[in-house]
């Protein structure tokens, strides 16, 4: 109430001072002057007039006083109150907070009403709000019957639109382009109206200030506010009006000016502009979150122009410019940057359409220059009916910059012709084509509104094109993550033959917060590629050269590649013979992927392929790719994330690598591998060699696992499985050349780093035991196992040594040092059947300390071995060695079926001289058995059951019983001694019966029938038998032997064997012993007749010859008729 006068001051009686009162009146000697009133008629007409005058101004002020003090303020609240609930209807309520009426200062009228509240009566919610209007009337007017509005102004006013009832929708299928210029004309006499009732009314201004309209907004969301900050429609003195002031949306102001132009008393033009004008409230939608999702992030300059039709003085136009300042573009959430947009827009009054004049949009760098054209159907056909527009599109000199830098732009031109249906609220572009100088595209685009989000139909070819035009020219929104790939990991090279079609059925479009998801029918996107390069996960090289398909069908993307090379830093290599890269969901939270490719190269480019992120075949290992080479072929299989903020799970890999000869430059565990041809596999956990190569040279098979990260828990192995010659198992099993002979199949397997398990089959090898004299031949079944162990220095030790065969089996634990045996220790031996006991073996400086116990012991290999090396004592002992060998052992088995018990042996040599040979034992008869070693060079050996000892050692097995002393004593590697063998019997001896019976002479007479009768000797008994030893150079010889019985006997000489096993004896055997050998008693004639002592009249020379084993019989005919000393004529020499 600014404008209103100040407050009414009343004054009371007690305010008034009578005159004579007053300061002036207090002198001493007052003069009172009485001057009577002069009547006349002047004066009485003046007073009339005056009277007059006074009545009207008592009534001017009387009303004045009613308007000033608010007398009728009440009055005017409760008629305006009703007047407006009547005009507001049933549904809403007004509440007038005061209505006043007072003068402003310009002693207008001003008519106000505060506090106006609009109310739904059913819910309570406010409609609006009003703070103050306000309208002041020239008074002086309305005396004279007429009403002069000089002014209206309106502040505080609140619209709630989220209560306005709904209305009618826009019948927008009606609407036609040719319909411009009418809606012009009748806006321009719109115009003409309201500035005639403007100036009837006399109103120079309206104001309006403080004005907000509150727009509907979600749950949960802030609204939008539509603000009329300071806005005034003025009338100038030529009466023109213009229209100055500023709005704001959300805060954010725009200034808007318009003004129109008159021409002989009519609107002749019109123009507007609106600067700075927030649009994002209304063209940008949000997610629950307030993240923005789809539209448009920006404010618009919005120029408009319009021209009145004058008849021949001016012809009607109209045109408008829309520019857009910079900002941001979504599209389901995803942002492009929006630089602005200048688009100009005029009517063509001659062919009823709106023409897009050159108009330009950025979208960062893109920059799309276009212009177009929008024409009612009717125009284009006259026979189509329908309402609906003509649209035409075309850019011209576009660049579309839309991949990473360093790509290419692509230049475009782009035409676009089709239809809006009006009442189908159907989109139709038939043909659209874009046109480059990488490559051609033809589209059809079909969107249908409804109800819901809109149907969509786009379909297009590709005939070729090169990747950059494809990837500069793909919409960021369609596709979002295909598209991020491809702009990330596809350069270079062409497109062929590709397809686009998407299909978005109606309401698939949720809105915000819920993602659109196109299946394998609704999107398909193909085309193939040639010459492009594929950039790979983590840091694997691209590959190029690259010839496949690219498809993307729904939620699967899939790239396959026909051929291709990958080049890693080092120069090398790897042919793509196929693959696969797919994305099995692009929806998918994390996203992942899967790669398949099938390649082959040298060894060292596809190690070296394989050890990259995320990969990492050789991490945990001591290899580098140049550690192989050869030709291998592998199909790799991995699946990873793409997107680290996914915080996808580890990568998943396996490479199948197919080796074709790959050697390795580093010795494994100081082996050399080579020659590999087989199959790797290698995944994240381990990699495992299957494969046929070489060791040292060796052909060998591999099985091999190692890991690949160190947390896997895969537990390290290796199986090298060969066949071994005695050299090459030398090489790979040092230290077994005692023992083995011939050929061998050996298993290594690794325990860990010092250890691994060794299993030899020994069925193909000659097994020889060198210490205890057993061997085994060629074809007879045999396993070894044990764990070989090496130290820092050169010791090898053999642990859980186990032997086993047929009938036969040795377990125990061996080392070695520097491949020699040192120590052997084996708990339990079974060379045979019979065999029970332990065996203990320590070589230090070239001599062996052998310890032999338990229950029994065949000692039948051992008397073989000994008898194959014509007696010595330790067989193929290196000149200087010794050998101690302490035995106590409950039974000892030989030959013949005859057993030692209670052995107890120390026997000890140097070189091939025994030092000592300690012996106790007890035959099977009961009778005992020993030896002694006095002096140092003299064995004496005592027995009570010669012929036992004799079968035991397979010396001889027709003797039985018998007391036996045999003393040999050591010369030098000679020995010389004697054999003393008393009371003993010989049975069945064959030799002895062909002896005695086999015809000889010119008479065929044998010598039984020279002395005339059958000499049984199946039986023989002996008192004695005595021979002098001679052992030299590896043959026995017999010197003086003589066997004397009671019914025969017999002398003998010669070498019994010699060094190749060949026997040579001679000797003369004589029946009748005991008579024949008393005519070597008598005086002179026992000389001649008995030819000596233990000689006898009749004999008969023999001579036994060849094998020792089997020697063949030699008998002189001429012997038995001479006698005595005659028959020395004709022994065998």
């Amino acid at each position: 109430m600014a404008e209103i006068r100040g407050e009414k001051i009343d004054f009371s009686r007690k305010d008034i001072v009578p005159l004579h009162e007053l300061p002036s009146a207090q002198a001493e000697d007052p003069i009172i002057v009485h001057c009577p009133p002069h009547s006349t008629r002047t004066w009485r007409f003046c007073k009339s007039i005056v009277l007059f005058a006074v009545l009207i101004m008592v009534a001017i002020g009387s009303a004045v006083f009613a308007i000033e003090g608010g007398i009728v303020d009440g009055t005017l609240t409760s008629r305006a109150q009703s007047a407006l609930n009547n005009a507001i209807g049933p549904r809403y309520v007004s509440n007038v907070g005061s209505a006043a009426i007072r003068f402003d200062s310009d002693f207008r009228l001003a008519i106000e009403a505060r506090d106006v509240d609009i109310v739904e009566r059913a819910t309570g919610q406010h409609l609006s709000r009003a703070g103050a209007l306000r309208m002041a009337v020239d008074p002086l007017a309305l005396l004279g019957g007429r009403i002069s509005i000089n002014s209206i102004s309106a502040q505080s006013i609140r619209l709630e639109t989220a209560q306005l009832p709904e209305g009618d929708p826009i019948a927008l299928a009606k609407v036609r382009v040719d319909a411009v210029p009418q809606l012009l004309e009748q806006t321009f006499q719109r115009l003409d109206e309201a500035r005639g009732l403007i100036e009837r009314t006399g109103t120079a201004s309206i104001r309006l200030a403080g004005i907000e309209i509150v727009l509907p907004a979600a749950p949960g969301r802030k609204p939008t506010v539509v603000k009329v900050n300071d806005l005034e429609l003025a009338r100038n003195a030529t009466g023109e009006i213009g229209i100055d002031g500023t709005v704001s949306i959300n805060d954010r102001e725009a200034k808007l000016t318009a003004a129109s132009k008159t021409v002989d008393g009519v609107t002749a033009a019109l123009s507007a502009r609106l600067s700075g004008l927030e649009v994002t409230p209304f063209l940008l939608q949000r997610t629950e979150d307030g993240q923005p999702r789809e539209g448009l992030e920006s404010s618009v300059d919005f120029d408009m122009s319009a021209e009145r039709s004058r008849g021949d003085a001016q012809n009607p136009a109209m045109t408008a410019t829309l520019t857009n300042s910079p900002g941001n573009f979504y599209f389901d959430g995803i942002q492009q940057t929006f630089s602005g947009a200048t688009i100009n827009v005029a009517y063509d009054f001659a062919k009823n359409s709106i023409e897009i004049m050159n108009s330009e949009a950025s979208f960062g760098p893109t920059v799309v220059p276009f212009t177009g054209a929008v024409i009612d159907l009717s125009r284009l056909n006259e026979g189509d009916k329908r309402f609906g527009f003509g649209l035409d599109l075309l850019v011209r000199g576009g660049r579309a910059i839309g991949a990473s830098q360093g790509e290419k732009p692509a230049d475009f031109d782009l035409k676009a012709t089709g239809r809006y249906l009006s009442a189908d609220r159907q989109l139709e572009f038939d043909e659209m084509t874009v046109a480059s100088p990488l490559g051609h595209m033809a589209a059809a685009l079909k969107v249908r509104f409804g109800k819901q989000s809109p149907e969509i139909s786009f379909g297009g070819q590709i005939p070729q094109m090169q990747v950059t035009g494809v990837k500069q020219l793909w919409p960021f929104w369609m596709a979002r993550k295909p598209r991020d790939w491809v702009m990330a990991n596809m350069f270079g090279g062409n497109v062929t033959n590709g397809t686009i079609a998407v299909f978005i059925p109606a309401g698939r479009m949720k809105g915000p917060g819920i993602p659109m998801e196109l299946d394998a029918n609704e999107l398909q996107i193909g085309f193939g590629v040639t010459d492009t390069r594929l950039n790979l996960p983590g840091e694997v090289p691209p590959l190029r050269d690259l010839a496949g398909k690219f498809s993307l069908k729904g939620q699967e993307m899939i790239v396959d590649v026909s051929k291709a090379a990958s080049y890693a830093p080092s120069g090398r290599v790897v042919t793509v013979e196929s693959g696969r890269f797919a994305i099995p969901s692009t929806y998918a939270k994390p996203l992942m992927a899967d790669l398949t490719l099938k390649i082959s190269g040298q060894a060292d480019a596809i190690t070296e392929l394989a050890n990259f992120k995320p990969m990492n075949a050789l991490k945990g290992t001591s290899f580098k790719p140049e550690d192989f080479s050869g030709n291998t072929k592998a199909d790799i299989h991995a699946r990873f994330g793409l997107i680290t903020d996914h915080n996808p799970p580890k990568p998943a890999w396996n490479a199948q690598i197919r080796l074709d000869g790959v050697n390795l430059a580093t010795q494994m565990e100081g082996h050399k591998i080579g020659a590999l041809t087989g199959l790797l596999a290698v995944d994240n956990q381990s990699a495992k060699l299957s494969a046929n190569g070489t060791v040292d040279d060796i052909p060998a098979e591999f099985a091999v696992t190692e890991p690949v990260d160190q947390n896997s828990g895969v537990k390290r192995e290796r199986v090298i499985k060969a066949t071994l010659n005695n050299a090459q198992r030398d090489k790979l099993v040092p230290g077994l050349s005692d023992m083995v002979d011939g050929q061998i199949v050996a298993e290594l397997t690794r325990i860990d780093d010092k250890h691994q398990a060794v299993t030899l089959d020994l069925s193909r090898a000659e097994l020889t035991v060198p210490w205890i004299g057993w061997s085994k031949g060629s074809g007879i079944g045999a396993k070894a196992q044990f764990e070989v162990s090496n130290d820092a220095g050169k010791q090898t030790t053999l642990s859980g040594f186990q032997l086993t065969g047929e009938s036969f089996g040795v377990r125990g634990d061996v080392q070695l040092a520097d491949g020699a045996l040192t120590t052997a220790s084996f708990s339990h031996v079974q060379l045979s059947p019979a065999d029970n006991y332990s065996l203990s073996v320590k070589r230090s400086k070239g001599a062996y300390e052998i310890s032999i116990g338990g229950n029994a012991v065949d000692m039948r290999p051992i008397i073989t071995m000994m008898r194959a090396n014509n007696g010595s004592a330790a067989a193929g002992s290196n000149e200087g060695s010794s050998t101690s060998l302490r035995a106590q052992v409950d039974r000892v088995v030989g030959f013949n079926d005859e057993q030692l018990s209670n052995v107890a042996l120390n026997f000890s040599s140097r070189g091939s001289n025994i030092v000592r040979a300690d012996l106790s034992a007890i035959t099977g008869s009961g009778q005992a058995l020993v030896s002694q070693m006095s002096r140092g060079d003299t064995i004496s050996v005592t027995s009570g059951d010669a012929g036992a000892v004799a079968r035991f050692a397979d010396l001889y097995d027709n003797m039985s019983a018998g007391l036996l002393n045999l003393k040999l004593k050591a010369r030098g590697t000679d020995w010389v001694g004697s054999l003393d063998i008393r009371n003993f019997q010989l049975r069945n001896e064959e030799r002895l019966q062909s002896l005695v019976s086999t015809p000889v002479g010119e008479d065929g007479q044998s010598l039984n029938s020279a002395v005339k009768k059958d000499i049984d000797v199946s039986s023989a008994r002996f008192q004695r038998g005595f021979a002098a030893l001679v052992y030299r150079n590896g043959a026995l010889s017999v010197a003086n032997g003589v066997v004397r019985g009671e019914q025969i006997g017999a002398t003998f000489q010669g070498k019994l064997r010699d060094a190749d096993g060949n026997m040579e004896m001679t000797g003369t055997f004589m029946p009748a012993y005991g008579l024949n050998r008393l005519f070597g008693e008598l005086p002179l004639i026992g000389a001649i007749l008995g030819n000596g002592r233990d000689r006898g009249l009749l004999g008969i020379t023999f001579k036994l010859e060849g094998a020792f084993d089997k020697p063949r019989l030699t008998i002189n005919p001429l012997s038995l008729i001479a006698p005595g000393v005659f028959r020395q004529i004709f022994e065998f020499q």
